[in-house]
């Protein structure tokens, strides 16, 4: 998405790609999981750089001549970034009309996988008060601006833009000694109620769509009538 692109509507879907032994554990717990920023496998989230970098820069007071000295405005941005990045929790989907071929790939491995369907306004309801935020792709720090944690969370780099991602956002105050800090954090959600669709990897066998089912079955059994092959597996009629 880009800064242009219209709002997203609530009937739009929403999907999200995992693994077997994720969508196992988000049925026995039902519940979703938000990392820590810092632990999302992009160095550049909620990163702080180009034309803001240089606006908080000169926005900052240099310590006057004979004055005590304060901290740079470079040190400070570090500290807050930092601390910004350890409580800030994000739980990502990807908003789109059909599935990925791209997010299979890279979420799902070789075969092993499942794409978790909703809409968005499901999505929105199911988390209560925390926001859901679309995210934009441009160039890190090219709004000449001081930002706030919602202006870099909800930014990526323009070569992310194939995710047309959507995230839930938790902001918690990370208290907790360096060798207690929590990576994740986990809210109560029902997959029963708040999912439409559960979608089998397109290269995966029958034996693992009835591995997937027997556990739907099992843990969330309004869902089992609700396990489809991807789309994808379609083939063409010659």
């Amino acid at each position: 998405m880009t800064p242009n692109d219209p709002e997203p509507n609530n009937a739009d879907r929403v999907w999200r790609y995992m693994s077997f032994s994720r969508f196992v554990w988000l049925l026995q717990k039902k519940q979703l999981w938000l990392s820590r920023a810092d632990r999302l496998g992009d160095s550049w989230e909620v990163s702080l750089a180009g034309e803001q970098l240089q606006h908080v820069i000169a926005r900052h007071p240099i310590s006057p001549i004979g004055g005590p000295r304060m901290e740079t405005a470079m040190r400070r941005s570090a500290r807050i970034i930092k601390r910004w990045r350890k409580e800030t929790f994000v739980n990502c989907w990807s908003l789109s009309h059909h599935e990925s071929h791209a997010l299979w790939r890279i979420y799902c491995g070789s075969t092993d996988g499942v794409a978790i369907q909703s809409t968005l306004g499901r999505l929105r309801q199911s988390v209560g008060e925390l926001p859901v935020y679309k995210v934009s792709y441009e160039i890190p720090g090219s709004r000449r601006q001081t930002p706030n944690l919602i202006d870099l969370v909800t930014k990526k780099r323009p070569m992310f833009a194939y995710e047309q991602e959507v995230r839930i956002v938790r902001q918690v105050s990370d208290d907790q000694p360096a060798d207690q800090e929590r990576l994740g954090y986990a809210i109560e959600w029902d997959p029963e109620i708040n999912l439409n669709s559960i979608y089998i990897h397109p290269d995966a066998d029958f034996s693992f769509k009835e591995t997937v089912t027997e556990i739907a079955a099992h843990y969330a059994p309004t869902l089992k009538d609700d396990i489809i092959w991807s789309e994808m597996k379609k083939l063409p009629p010659f």
